[in-house]
């Protein structure tokens, strides 16, 4: 990030104890605009309790935050009224239409909202033909998808999203990252997307932090922190065994690899993957799919 990058959230110093278990341990992280901001770790890692801070449900026991350059303590009116947010799971009157249930909400919230706004949010996440459907003829995507629409509806500048693609089949995980993705570069609202999914993240993220155990174990842009990861790539390939003599052969670094009679897994820094493609290229083998393996949990080790 250059020097002319505006800060939205800047988290000096959060720590959050609930009885003998330290959920946050001093927290620090900045947020820049128009990030999409990857907040991601395991169950249990604290993720929920520093969102919950950052929308001031919870008060931290050390620390500060400062959301649009105020402190969230002193102007939190100020600050709320500029945010959105979907926290865990999507929950909504069953028995109600989509479109009455934003209406309630928008009521209890005290925000005034027009006609047209509404139908401008449920336009946005893909929902305006099912507007006047019952929620509980709905799918869990789409329910996910009424959750962010609440969160849009007083047009905030900075959208905070706490594992809004969980327990979603691949093809809703690939609606709600495309929505994301709208939003940050069309409508361009900041984004923190909480998850435990690293390829999620590195899929749509520009930055992220990882936490575990409340503590933060890295920050950064996502693609160069990546890119110092060793992770598994498995090569499917007309003769594997062929293919695994040609990389022993070469100068290529990896660090372990194994085979069965059509897929060669390789253990290899991202950076290599095209060179290791081009040599089997060049050896006359026939390539019919690529596809890495990497998760959270050996990004952690691979960090420590």
């Amino acid at each position: 990030m250059s020097e002319m990058d505006k800060t939205i959230v800047e988290i000096s110093g959060l720590s959050k104890t609930f009885k003998d278990v330290k959920a946050v341990k001093d927290l620090s992280l900045t947020v820049f605009e128009k990030d999409i901001y990857g907040f991601l770790g395991p169950n249990g890692s604290g993720k929920s309790t520093s969102i919950r801070m950052m929308l001031s449900l919870i008060r931290p026991d050390e620390g500060s935050i400062k959301i649009f350059g105020q402190d969230l303590q002193k102007h939190r009116n100020n600050i709320l009224v500029k945010m959105g947010a979907f926290v865990e799971k999507a929950d909504f009157y069953e028995h109600l239409s989509a479109r009455r249930n934003l209406e309630l909400l928008a009521r209890y919230s005290g925000v005034n909202i027009s006609d047209k706004r509404y139908e401008e949010v449920l336009d946005l996440v893909g929902l305006s033909s099912r507007s006047g459907s019952k929620v509980k003829t709905y799918s869990k995507g789409m329910k996910q998808r009424l959750g962010i629409a609440q969160a849009l509806l007083h047009e905030p500048e900075l959208l905070v999203l706490d594992e809004p693609a969980s327990g979603l089949d691949p093809s809703g995980m690939r609606d709600i990252r495309e929505l994301i993705r709208f939003l940050n570069e069309e409508k361009q609202i900041t984004i923190i997307l909480s998850s435990h999914n690293l390829q999620e993240i590195e899929l749509i993220a520009k930055r992220m932090i990882i936490i575990n155990k409340g503590v933060k174990i890295v920050e950064g842009h996502v693609h160069e922190l990546l890119q110092q990861y060793n992770y598994f790539t498995v090569f499917n390939l007309n003769d594997a065994k062929k293919g695994w003599n040609i990389l022993k052969e070469s100068q290529i670094p990896f660090e372990k690899a194994d085979t069965d009679s059509s897929n060669l897994r390789i253990l290899c820094q991202r950076n290599e993957v095209s060179r290791i493609n081009e040599l089997f290229v060049e050896n006359g083998l026939e390539i019919y799919g690529i596809k890495t393996e990497q998760n959270l949990e050996d990004y952690f080790l691979n960090l420590t």
